[in-house]
């Protein structure tokens, strides 16, 4: 898909020199921050609500959890695919929207055909929308603000805490919503914020960028630039699988294992925490460590000597596995005792140490994606990059119900495995990934600096 370069009527020429943001910058955050509200309250209560509202045992309420997280990390493909072709950014965001606010209703209505018709329209939404809505604020940069990087830059990094704040408050405070008033009022709560994300961000039309279709016929040599560029990043992409596959365990197994073996009191709090209240941890920590590590690297590291993005990937492999270590070490304490209870320190601290993890292989691997790819198709090599989460999640649909740790469902119901073996064995791929990447790391490296000697990066 092709931008047109004059700016919408809403910003005069003058504007394009100016180092604010321009007026489609509010729109596109705020309408963020209630979509990302809803999307991750949502998810929050989710793995909860099948085994407690639905009766689903934890053995066939995982593997519906990890297909509907897998469809929202797959149908970015298809969401671009369907924006350059067809309706544009703006359309392709809009009219997903609608269905996606229809799932959140539909949701709260407790029943199994309920809760996959909603799951369809759920993961259809957001898998849609997720590679549009920042595509469509980087054109609106390029085209009103031409050339001011750094404006660009500030603004995906407001577009980023958008994110994390909104799944802050949202995963805080609906378990809390849960538990006081039930899942049909606590899943009107981001239905409402869907309502108001669809609002905000139909209202700033005039103010984005202008969008022009062209149907471009990809050319053998683009073709093969495609695949070369796959094949160098492929060892890197395989690896990061086994990473999202303990990764994505934090607000599903972590979930049920704190509810069966937390002691979930807190210091200075009449009632104890729920158990799928401590996910909150994982974005509050994004919010605090994207700064710092920016604010670190930049001083003790200006060059990228040190902390190169190899090393910072290794660093986040070897904290996704450490943190998944510690749940294992907390599920060898409880042996699958009943009334044996860890500290909530265990679960805490798996959560940080996870995020540290996620933040250095994420951000870090995301943006990789992006500078290693041609610039015709930087899109698709960000979305494969999506697509490894989503086939951690497949993984996850067959490995996660050999979880035999629930303390609810009857034990001929429960996977083979207690806690303690189940997270031992989901960390060894991990840490085994981590050796393996240190070659892979550097050959890509190798390779990336022959490019750049070439004058072909």
């Amino acid at each position: 898909m092709a931008s047109d370069t004059v700016a919408p009527a809403s910003e005069s020429s003058s504007a394009e020199k100016s180092n604010r943001h321009p007026v489609a910058f509010w729109f596109i955050f705020w309408g963020e921050f209630a979509e990302r509200c809803s999307y991750y309250g949502m998810r929050a209560i989710l793995a909860m609500y099948l085994v407690t509202a639905l009766h689903f045992t934890n053995r066939t309420a995982s593997p519906v959890v990890f297909a509907f997280k897998m469809s929202c990390y797959f149908l970015p493909l298809i969401g671009g695919y369907i924006a350059d072709r067809w309706f544009g950014r703006y359309w392709t965001i809009v009219g997903f929207s609608v269905p996606y606010v229809m799932g959140h209703f539909i949701l709260g209505i407790e029943s199994e055909f309920a809760l996959y018709f909603a799951l369809a329209l759920l993961a259809g939404g957001s898998g849609v929308i997720k590679p549009n809505i920042s595509t469509l604020m980087g054109q609106t940069y390029d085209q009103l603000r031409p050339g001011n990087e750094r404006l660009r830059s500030a603004a995906f990094l407001w577009f980023y805490f958008s994110i994390n704040i909104g799944a802050v408050i949202s995963q805080f405070a609906l378990p809390k919503l849960r538990d006081e008033y039930g899942y049909a009022l606590a899943f009107q709560f981001p239905a409402w914020l869907m309502v108001i994300s669809l609002i905000v961000f139909a209202a700033g039309k005039r103010h984005y960028a202008r969008e022009t279709l062209e149907h471009h016929r990809t050319t053998p040599e683009e073709r093969k630039l495609q695949w070369q560029t796959l094949w160098r990043l492929f060892g890197i992409f395989t690896l990061v699988v086994f990473f999202w596959v303990g990764y994505e365990h934090n607000d599903v197994q972590w979930v049920y294992f704190n509810r069966d073996y937390v002691d979930l009191h807190v210091p200075f709090m009449s009632d104890p925490i729920a158990p799928d209240q401590l996910s909150f941890l994982n974005a509050l920590f994004v919010v605090i460590l994207v700064p710092t590590f920016n604010f670190v690297f930049g001083r003790l590291d200006p060059e990228v000597k040190i902390f190169t993005p190899m090393r910072k990937v290794l660093a986040g492999f070897t904290f996704s596995g450490a943190a998944v270590g510690i749940m294992a070490i907390a599920g060898f304490m409880i042996q699958g005792s009943a009334s044996t209870k860890v500290s909530i320190l265990f679960p805490v601290t798996a959560y940080i140490v996870l995020t540290f993890g996620e933040v250095l292989l994420y951000g870090t691997l995301l943006e990789l994606a992006y500078t290693a790819a041609p610039k015709s198709m930087k899109g698709f090599i960000t979305a494969c990059f999506l697509a490894t989460i989503g086939l951690g999640n497949l993984i996850n649909m067959i490995w996660a119900p050999m979880y035999g740790g629930s303390l609810t469902d009857p034990v001929d119901e429960r996977g083979p495995l207690m806690p303690g073996p189940f997270f031992a064995i989901t960390a060894a791929p991990i840490l085994a990934a981590a050796i393996i990447f240190v070659f892979v790391g550097k050959k890509f490296e190798r390779a990336q600096k022959e490019q750049a000697e070439a004058g072909l990066a």
